[in-house]
């Protein structure tokens, strides 16, 4: 039996001659019992054995071990295993669970401190917490001002754009609200380009792992907001446009006074009419984007926008009275093969030359 050089220098460093001797006895003793453990039948006998060999190498060999209770689950593979590294191995999985499962805990005791905080009455119904001005106390950067300051004034107006967070179940990653937010906060990147944006708002989000007894990430947030409530109970249903890729029926041109919504679906390998089906369901008003009459998709590309896309499509369409030419040019470039503008310059350019030759005769 070889004992490694540290544990040796434990030894000689803590304990007198006489105990290191009875130690080097007990080692070799607990080691032949945990060599023949599939030859004991009772379980209690086993983990007592292995919690023996534990506390061995913790004090000898500064071995990390679990200290709580073991899933059943290791406690067999433990009687299995024969190899007494292997054995170390799991000790200090095990060990590293615990330390992770004791962080855990501990930011959830923060969590909850923060949000018995937050949820003082006093600071809800205060003013500062209410307006625009609850985050300005922040980095100073006055383009971000300015953003913030359209967005509220779109929000003051009633000019909203809505993102149904109701689709968790057609994706299969745990964090789906944090994608979602990071996809919805590209829609900001060219903002300053529209006098009048529209303020988005996330809605239908489900009691989830994520939101469930806690509070949103984003629900105060001055760029967008989040909620669990439905978009119907928030709008008038008659106001209600859905943008759906599997409606029949094409959009001809922006309706100032609808709200549009649009499905929070980015998994691109989901092809079911998930947010169709819903606009039937709920029987409020489905459109879809008019992207083949002017877009000609390159064979394998998909048609499926992002939702800076659709929300930089719809804004220009606002500010530029339906100019659809200019709105797609927020597609990316690589998914299109030609597009109808070109088409058109290149009829100008043919009209030009004839009217040149006509003066010139």
């Amino acid at each position: 039996m070889l004992l490694r050089p540290r544990g040796w220098e434990q030894i000689v460093k803590i304990k007198t001659k006489r105990s290191t001797v009875i130690s080097i006895l007990r080692w070799t003793l607990l080691r032949h019992v945990t060599q023949s453990l599939d030859q004991i039948n009772d379980e209690d006998t086993k983990k007592n054995i292995l919690w023996e060999e534990m506390y061995w190498l913790n004090q000898y060999w500064a071995q990390p071990v679990p200290k709580s209770s073991i899933a059943p689950k290791y406690w067999q593979r433990l009687f299995i295993t024969k190899s007494l590294n292997i054995r170390r191995d799991l000790y200090e999985y095990l060990c590293d669970e615990e330390a992770r499962r004791e962080r855990l805990r501990f930011r959830m005791e923060k969590r909850k401190e923060m949000l018995a905080t937050i949820s003082d009455s006093n600071r809800l119904e205060s003013l500062f917490h209410q307006t625009i001005f609850a985050t300005l106390d922040m980095k100073y950067n006055p383009q971000r001002w300015l953003n913030l300051y359209a967005l509220a004034r779109a929000a003051r107006l009633g000019d909203f754009f809505v993102i149904d967070g109701g689709f968790e179940f057609a994706h299969a990653r745990h964090s789906y609200f944090s994608s979602l937010v990071q996809r919805v906060f590209r829609c900001f990147k060219h903002i300053d380009h529209f006098h009048s944006p529209a303020y988005i708002i996330i809605s239908d989000l489900s009691h989830n792992f994520q939101t469930c007894n806690h509070l949103l990430p984003h629900e105060h947030s001055t760029y967008f907001h989040s909620t669990r409530d439905l978009y119907i109970d928030l709008f008038d249903k008659d106001r209600l446009i859905y943008l759906t890729p599997d409606s029949p029926n094409e959009m001809t041109h922006f309706d100032h006074d609808a709200v549009y919504i649009l499905g929070g679906i980015y998994d691109d390998e989901n092809k079911e009419p998930l947010t169709y089906q819903k606009a039937i369901r709920q029987n409020i008003r489905h459109q879809k984007l008019p992207l083949e009459k002017y877009l000609t998709f390159h064979s394998t590309s998909s048609r499926a926008l992002a939702f800076h896309e659709v929300y930089n499509i719809l804004l220009t369409l606002k500010h530029t009275n339906n100019n659809w030419i200019k709105a797609f040019r927020y597609v990316p470039k690589r998914k299109i093969a030609t597009r109808i503008e070109e088409e058109e310059e290149l009829d100008d350019d043919d009209d030009d030359e004839k009217l040149e030759s006509v003066t010139s005769c």
